[in-house]
């Protein structure tokens, strides 16, 4: 299964050579499953909006703060109208609260870079 999307990549998930993602702690197979919880509720939550789970995530970091900007990548037009369309998806207080909670509870487990790379952050 190649992923494609936002809640597309799972523990059965193989990434092809030359996929960054094989050096990326957090696509390590432990690290899906830990992950799993807050991407099932991603999911479920975008099912009830009729909205993918992509623009449930950008709709909820566009909420945090006026400052926070995503940065979502693509290769794709349809996904960059995907994503500017997560503008236009409102969430209420309760969902904002309920993502908040989850993501506090669960947490993201695997850095989003290999160890050489995270040496660049906050520098």
């Amino acid at each position: 299964m190649m992923p494609s999307a936002t809640g597309t990549v799972d523990t059965s998930t193989t990434f092809g050579d030359g996929d960054i993602r094989h050096r990326v702690p957090r696509f390590e197979t432990d690290n899906l499953a830990a992950n799993q919880a807050l991407v099932d509720h991603v999911k479920a939550l975008a099912a009830q909006k009729s909205t993918t789970p992509g623009q449930i995530a950008l709709a909820w970091l566009l909420a945090q703060q006026p400052w926070i900007v995503p940065i979502p990548g693509t290769r794709r037009t349809a996904r960059i109208q995907e994503n500017a369309a997560a503008t236009r998806v409102a969430l209420s207080a309760d969902e904002r609260a309920d993502l908040d909670t989850l993501a506090q509870r669960v947490g993201v487990h695997g850095d989003r870079y290999n160890e050489l790379h995270m040496g660049y952050v906050n520098r």
